[in-house]
This record gives structure tokens, C-alpha cells and sequence, in this order.
């Protein structure tokens, strides 16, 4: 299981750990020789500590203050001399924590810099006193290793920041992507339905002009469910979109079952293979490409003999629709509009992957798709 932590939610973490460790040096400078005082070297210390600490704490407390820069040069230098003065305490991490601090935020030659003058003071001052060559060399390493940690700090706040631009550029990517393919299978959906609806207004207004208000009736009716149909069908695409499940082979047999009604001519449905849940962009590819299919037939060979069928294979599905010769040569709704032709079922078809043909067969035509699971 993979945990996101985000940048804020580190920093605070670290602000936690940097108070914790504020209290605790400055507890341990307050209680080395010389001790804090009212006088001599232990007024000293006490200026330089209380310096010190300021500095640190305003930076944790506003972080992204306008002194902050000037608070990270006090610690620095705050610490650097109470070395000096307090040589063996924990003074140096005054400046070492300057330093890291000056690492996470200014370029890196100016914290690099600033390493440099905090060590060399701390060099020097060591000298003047006299000290042993352990805490001379400790000191300056001790820097380089501050300034090592702050450049490592910032370069893993930088990656934090640019994980997290890119999570919510994922985001983003993906709602706009979800909101194409809802609006795609709305226009689909619309664009079907309403091509449906006009034609058998129109075949009803045809019956009508010819005194036949039976026929009519039928098609007002067949229209008002058709309608119906439509909206329906938009929320389930909607729906199989945002992770719904598609049951493509109920869907195929609703399809031709209207075909049946419309035209009172065969279709039949066969599955094959195990049927499974396909991914909902596969599913409604699928459909999408019966619904065109069937669409076609109505225009182009109405009353034309149908077979759908759809193969569940290990690693693909296969759908075909196939068609007869017409019973006869007439062709009234050859003209009419609607759906998106082979062109947009066989972009929609690669884009989900899968292979598209369509051609004659025999006597009639056929579409197939086959799209990898």
C-alpha cells in the first residue's frame, strides 16, 4: 500500500522535530561553562543565545517571513561565536542549522557562501583560543555536513512539490478526459434517439397525409419510446463511464428486439465464449458499433435479415453484425441523417484499441470489431 504525504504535512513534521531540537541545544548551551549570567562571558552567552533562539524560532514561525534571510545570517553568526565563547557545548548547531536552513532556501552558491564565512570564522576562532585539533576540524566538517543535509532537504522538497504537480495534472488530465467521453456518448446517444424520433414522425405524418391513422398511431407511439429509450440510455453511459457495469449482451438483445418491432423482419443475438465485463469504454464501443450498424441496416436494407453476434475470447471480444439482401430494392430512408458513420466507429474503435472492418458479404454487409480485455 503506497501512503501519499504531502508537502505541507512533511514540513510540519519537520518544524515538530526543528522546536524539539531548538529546546533541547538551548537548554544545553544554557547549562555549559560559561553558565548564563548577568555578567562577564555569561551575559555574553546569554545575548548570543537568546539571539540565536530568536532567530531560529521566528523562521519556524513564519517561515515565509520577509527577515527570514536576516534571522537565518543571526543564527549563523550567533552560533559561530557562542562557539568561541562556550567552545565544548552544543553551540555549533546554531550554525549548523543555519546552514541547513540557508541551503533549503537561497541559491546554492550564496548558501555555499555562507558555509564558507561560518566556517572560517569558527576556524579562526578556534585558533585564537588555543583549542585541541579535534574540535578545530569538528567544526567545519560539521558545516559541509549541514550544508550537504540542506541541499539534500531542498532537492526533496523540490521532487515533493513537482509529485504533487503532477498528481493533480493527472487529475485534471483524467476529469477532462471523463468529461470528453461523457460528452461523446451523450452526442452519440442524441444524436441516434433523434435520428430515430424523426424518422418515424415522419413515417406517422406520411400515414396521416395518406388517411391511414392506425399506422400513424403506431409510429407516434414508437416514438414516444424511443424517446424514453434515450434517456435511459444516456444515464447508463453516463453511468458505465464512472464505473458502472455494461451488460452488453441484454443491450444487444434490446437492439434487436427493436429492430423486430420497426421492421418485423428476423434478428437474432448469439453469444459465445464466457461472457465477462469488459472495460466500460470496450462495452460501449461494442454497442456503439451495433446501434450504428443496426442504424445503417434501417436505412440502407430495411426489412433485411440481421444476425448479431459476440465472441468472448481469453484476451479480446469480437462483435459482428451482419445483413442480408433487402425483401425489396426500395431505400426511402437512405438520406436520412443520424449516427456517425463507419469513419467515427472505426476511430472510436482504435482509440479503444481494437480493429474495425466493414465490407459486403454475400448478398448483404457486414461490420466486425475486435477489441482486446
Amino acid at each position: 500500500m503506497v501512503v501519499w504525504l504531502s508537502p505541507q504535512w512533511s514540513q510540519n513534521r519537520r518544524r515538530v522535530r526543528s522546536s524539539i531540537a531548538l529546546v533541547a541545544i538551548s537548554w544545553t548551551v544554557a547549562l555549559a561553562e560559561p553558565r548564563v549570567s548577568l555578567h562577564g562571558a555569561g551575559l555574553a552567552v546569554a545575548i548570543l543565545l537568546l539571539l540565536a533562539v530568536g532567530s531560529w524560532a521566528y523562521w519556524l514561525i513564519v517561515p515565509d517571513g520577509r527577515w527570514v534571510d536576516l534571522a537565518v545570517l543571526l543564527c549563523g553568526l550567533a552560533g559561530a561565536v557562542l562557539t568561541i565563547i562556550s567552545p565544548h557545548s552544543a553551540a555549533l548547531a546554531f550554525a549548523a542549522v543555519a546552514v541547513i536552513r540557508a541551503a533549503q532556501s537561497w541559491p546554492v552558491w550564496w548558501s555555499a557562501g555562507f558555509a564558507v564565512v561560518i566556517g572560517i570564522a569558527y576556524a579562526i576562532g578556534h585558533v585564537a583560543i588555543d583549542d585541541v585539533a579535534t574540535w578545530l576540524l569538528a567544526g567545519p566538517a560539521v558545516i559541509v555536513t549541514a550544508l550537504l543535509i540542506g541541499l539534500v532537504r531542498k532537492q526533496n522538497d523540490q521532487l515533493l512539490a513537482e509529485a504533487q504537480q503532477v498528481r493533480e495534472e493527472r487529475a485534471r488530465s483524467a476529469a477532462l478526459d471523463e468529461r470528453a467521453r461523457i460528452a461523446r456518448e451523450i452526442h452519440d446517444v442524441l444524436a441516434h434517439s433523434l435520428a430515430a424520433l424523426s424518422l418515424q414522425l415522419d413515417v406517422a405524418d406520411a400515414m396521416l397525409e395518406s388517411g391511414k391513422p392506425e399506422p400513424a398511431h403506431t409510429s407516434v407511439k414508437r416514438a414516444s419510446q424511443l424517446a424514453k429509450e434515450g434517456i435511459a440510455e444516456t444515464r447508463r453511459a453516463v453511468d458505465a463511464l464512472r464505473g458502472g457495469t455494461l451488460p452488453l449482451p441484454q443491450l444487444l438483445e434490446t437492439l434487436a428486439e427493436g429492430y423486430r418491432l420497426d421492421t418485423g423482419a428476423k434478428a437474432t443475438v448469439q453469444v459465445t465464449g464466457e461472457p465477462t465485463e469488459p472495460p466500460a469504454d470496450v462495452a460501449l464501443t461494442l454497442y456503439r458499433t451495433a446501434q450504428e450498424a443496426i442504424t445503417n441496416i434501417r436505412k440502407h436494407a430495411p426489412g433485411a435479415v440481421v444476425d448479431i453476434g459476440c465472441a468472448y475470447a481469453e484476451s479480446e471480444v469480437t462483435l459482428s453484425v451482419r445483413n442480408g439482401a433487402a425483401p425489396s430494392g426500395d431505400r426511402p430512408l437512405a438520406q436520412a441523417g443520424g449516427g456517425y458513420g463507419l469513419v467515427g466507429l472505426r476511430e472510436r474503435t482504435e482509440l479503444a484499441g481494437g480493429s474495425f472492418t466493414a465490407g459486403p458479404d454475400g448478398d448483404g454487409w457486414k461490420v466486425e470489431v475486435r477489441i482486446p480485455t
